[in-house]
């Protein structure tokens, strides 16, 4: 399919050919009829995109990550970091109206054939959760539906002002949003006026004007301003005409330099709005399909969408004559040179080939590859983790696989990474990698909750499996696994547990051979990650434990060379949301041979620490490493150091795999292994605040 983006660095909108989107649980795929350009937030949009790297660090903050990522990881570290994110395209787009072609699991309210608007971007076909679509009746005109999101933003901002029948309104920015503002109070029963500075928009409406000067404004209850400018005026104006005690509400991106006299004196009320209405930013919202009870929070975005197209069924308000041009999505590109043009339009509507079949870019002919001594490999994922450690580290291993094919649920992802590591993507879909005989093994670098599922897909197909961990987010899922291992003829399966395979835990390793360990000390120091994400989203992420911690456990399991055999864990969880708090997390194991492990995991720690810390002691020996790089070792009355510069294994890791799916070697891991230590981080984390031990 195709879909409209900008590339970094390049201000053009070009059509990109993606492989069409997956929906999955609670989400829709729909294949868009129209969708309309918002001039004012896409230009800005192109403007940030092509902000450069540098520009972006400029920003203390950035300095400060960059820099501590630089002391403890090194310049790689920081290139690998900001570089292939510097690359992702941007999509383009935001209100959108289609048809549903294909629902996701546990999706109902939503079937194959509704009419829906919907918050997709400019692209023949878009993925949208539940709540960021509503269904259309037949009563309405799709191509007017197309502007929903655009005039539930109109119409939410509305909803702040508190006006009603008879109110007093004037709407300051006559674009495009400006212009459904008006229609909707007027809708409402309220005294509207506009203003714009272009004539050309003054002309929508009979009271609208050019300057504020050309009206008398008096007793005006709220002030709605949709102007998007970098002038302080609309914000000064709002002030002057407002009565005492009205509200002022800000819809568009403008400065907010105000005189505290100004709203003192009137007693001001200021509000700014936040999109189109409650929900927006909230993961748990969009992302999971909660919603707020209604008695709690009445207007959602959701709801705000169902009220616009029932004003549209019921022909309350009328758009099309907002439409200054209606293009076909082909020629998309161009509609952009035209808002550069002394006359801009005031909307522009894209028009999709509803009529055409979908055909996903296949960039080579699909000929078998030639045999060869690498191993054949297939991606599955392409989010952050892809880009900047793990292709990093198959680009040095070129000599050992060949990648023929990177994909992900939403596509662009995928073909941007493709793009930026120069793999001619002979395979686009998650299907086709599967399915594809030549294809020796995948890597499945998808968020954590769809670990599972492709490992038992990929297994069944007869592929070499590497899975970054987790394994799992639930036990039957590891049963799951397990019987689709007992099924298959041949089964590789190899789990991302890098630390292990770094230099400097294999030269530990070496070390406790004649002296074994009986105690390890690890300490997790990790940047904090927002609240809402995904990584803390109990049903995405599964938490930090089962995401990352997981490697401290696996890592004392391979120095001990023993299996974990009950675990006991504390740290706080907020209840009240389903969002995972492992900021302080505390864990002890107990391993099959006697040894212990002890783990502390923090995200509120300072940063100046080192990110990981090891200690072994076993024997009167200890052995202290930070960050996989600086090693103290202490041996009877010897203290010594050694230096390496490696990382933490994700390369050796990768390099033994390939050796494993060509029968070079053995794999390290046995199931029992993989098995026990995903099973003990999926118990921590399902038992964080229980305190008591269970057995593994």
């Amino acid at each position: 399919m195709k879909q409209l983006v900008v590339e970094k660095n390049n201000p053009t909108p070009i059509l990109w050919d993606t492989p069409i989107p997956n929906p999955g649980p609670g989400e829709i795929l729909i294949k868009n009829h129209y969708s309309v350009v918002s001039s004012g937030t896409e230009l800005a949009a192109i403007e940030v995109a092509n902000t450069s790297v540098t520009d972006k660090l400029q920003n203390s903050s950035n300095i400060d990550k960059g820099l501590d990522l630089l002391k403890k990881e090194g310049i790689g570290a920081v290139w690998n970091a900001v570089f292939p994110k510097n690359l992702l395209p941007l999509q383009l787009g935001y209100s959108s109206a289609g048809e549903v072609v294909k629902v996701g699991k546990g999706v109902s309210a939503y079937h194959v054939g509704d009419k829906v608007v919907s918050n997709g971007g400019h692209a023949e076909y878009v993925v949208v959760s539940e709540n960021l679509c509503s269904r259309i009746d037949e009563n309405t005109d799709i191509k007017e539906a197309a502007f929903t999101v655009l005039g539930s933003i109109a119409l939410h901002g509305l909803r702040l002002s508190e006006t009603s029948l008879g109110s007093k309104v004037v709407v300051v920015g006559l674009g495009v949003i400006g212009q459904l503002v008006c229609r909707l109070a007027e809708a409402q029963g309220s005294e509207v006026i506009g203003i714009d500075p272009d004539p050309e928009r003054s002309k929508y409406g009979d009271n609208f004007f050019t300057s504020a000067d050309d009206v008398e404004l008096k007793d005006v209850d709220s002030v709605i301003i949709t102007a998007a400018t970098s002038s302080n005026e609309p914000i000064e104006l709002a002030t002057k005409i407002a009565r005492n005690k009205a509200k002022i509400v800000v819809i568009g991106d403008i400065p907010l330099n105000i005189s505290r006299n100004d709203f003192y004196y009137k007693e001001l009320e200021l509000v700014v709005s936040k999109s189109y209405g409650p929900g927006r930013y909230d993961k748990q919202y969009e992302a999971l399909g909660n919603d707020y009870p209604i008695e709690y929070v009445r207007w959602t975005e959701n709801r705000n969408f169902e009220a616009f197209t029932k004003l549209l069924s019921q022909k309350q308000i009328h758009l099309l004559d907002l439409v200054s041009e209606e293009i076909a999505f082909e020629d998309a590109p161009s509609v952009y040179e035209k808002f550069e043009d002394e006359i801009k339009p005031l909307s522009v509507v894209l028009r999709y080939n509803i009529d055409a079949e979908p055909k996903i870019k296949i960039e080579n002919d699909l000929q078998p590859e030639p045999k060869t001594s690498k191993v054949n490999v297939g991606i599955l994922g392409a989010g952050n983790f892809a880009a900047t450690t793990i292709m990093p580290a198959l680009k040095e291993l070129k000599r050992e696989c060949k990648i023929l094919g990177v994909a992900s649920s939403k596509g662009l992802s995928a073909k941007s990474l493709a793009k930026s590591f120069k793999i001619k993507n002979k395979y686009s879909t998650e299907e086709e990698i599967l399915n594809a005989d030549e294809i020796d093994a995948v890597l499945i670098l998808t968020p954590h909750h769809n670990h599972s599922d492709l490992v038992i897909k990929a297994l069944n197909k007869g592929k070499a499996v590497y899975v970054e961990k987790p394994l799992a987010l639930d036990m039957q899922s590891i049963t799951d696994i397990e019987e689709s291992i007992y099924r298959s003829e041949n089964p590789k399966l190899f789990i991302g547990f890098n630390r292990r395979f770094s230099k400097s835990a294999q030269f530990i390793k070496q070390k406790l051979i004649n002296n074994p360990a009986n105690s390890i000390n690890l300490r997790f120091s990790v940047p904090p990650l927002d609240s809402d994400h995904w990584t803390n989203i109990k049903e995405i992420g599964g938490g930090r434990i089962v995401g990352e911690a997981v490697h401290g456990i696996d890592l004392a399991c391979f120095l001990f060379d023993s299996l974990p055999q009950s675990i006991s864990a504390s740290a706080p969880v907020d209840k009240t949301n389903n969002m995972v708090k492992d900021n302080q997390v505390f864990l002890n194991i107990n391993f099959a041979n006697g040894s212990h492990a002890s783990l502390q995991y923090f995200s509120e720690a300072n940063q100046i620490l080192s990110k990981e810390r090891i200690e072994v002691h076993g024997e009167g020996n200890s052995y202290i490493l930070e960050d996989f790089k600086m090693l103290r070792f202490l041996e009877g009355s010897q203290d010594r150091s050694k230096t390496f510069s490696t990382g933490k294994g994700h390369k050796e890791s990768l390099s033994i795999f390939f050796d494993y799916v060509r029968d070079k070697s053995q794999n390290p891991f046995t199931w029992e292994e993989i098995k026990a230590v995903s099973k003990a981080a999926i118990i921590a984390q399902d038992h964080i605040n229980s305190g008591q031990q269970h057995n593994v």
